[in-house]
């Protein structure tokens, strides 16, 4: 297979990029092909020879946001000698910070990968297994902390690091939720505290 040229990739940035935005914004199922094709400022020629259906664009699409925001955590949260616990709640503190910047810039969007779970995980099997292998991961991401501050003496005895890192993805992505739903932060604040108060010894 030929290495796709710097114009191509250029190309398929676009339409990823046009895809992330609209399809945070309004869905998937409210986002049309050509209007991402018009934000995108691209022809239809040039988006099917990068995506054979909006299926995939919206696969790839999920992709490329977990690959973005995973290294905004790296860099912002994990990368500057934290322990493992603090590295935990400094991933979580911004997660509620997201939700306070969508309200303050006016329309709280939810989780990228929520929403398409909520709009497509019974309607494309292809969208529900990439959602649910990126949550996996970021339950695998949790539950690394949590062994690494269990090493450290750092958690309560009772916590069970495979099950913790379930119940905080799930009081995570269930707040976010409800922030969403009444366009207001605080939902998300609530659950990081509950959460650093069962962790804690």
């Amino acid at each position: 297979m030929a290495t796709a040229t710097p114009k191509a990739l250029a190309t398929r940035e676009k339409i990823l990029q046009a895809a992330d935005k609209l399809f945070y914004l309004h869905g998937y199922n409210a986002t049309g092909l050509d209007r991402i094709i018009r934000e995108a400022g691209i022809t239809k020629g040039n988006f099917y020879y990068h995506f054979k259906s909006k299926e995939a664009l919206a696969t790839a699409a999920l992709e490329r946001h977990f690959e973005i925001t995973s290294r905004e955590m790296v860099k912002g949260v994990m990368g500057d000698g934290q322990s493992p616990l603090t590295a935990l709640f400094s991933i979580l503190d911004l997660l509620a910070l997201r939700q306070t910047e969508q309200y303050q810039a006016g329309h709280i969007c939810g989780c990228y990968f929520g929403n398409f779970t909520l709009e497509m995980s019974t309607e494309s099997k292809a969208v529900r297994r990439k959602v649910q292998s990126i949550f996996d991961r970021y339950r695998a991401m949790f539950r690394d902390l949590l062994e690494r501050a269990a090493e450290a003496g750092e958690i309560a005895a009772y916590v069970k690091p495979g099950e913790a890192s379930g119940v905080i993805l799930s009081l995570m992505e269930g707040a976010i939720l409800l922030d969403k739903a009444q366009q207001h932060p605080g939902a998300v604040s609530s659950a990081v505290k509950f959460i650093k108060q069962y962790v804690v010894k």
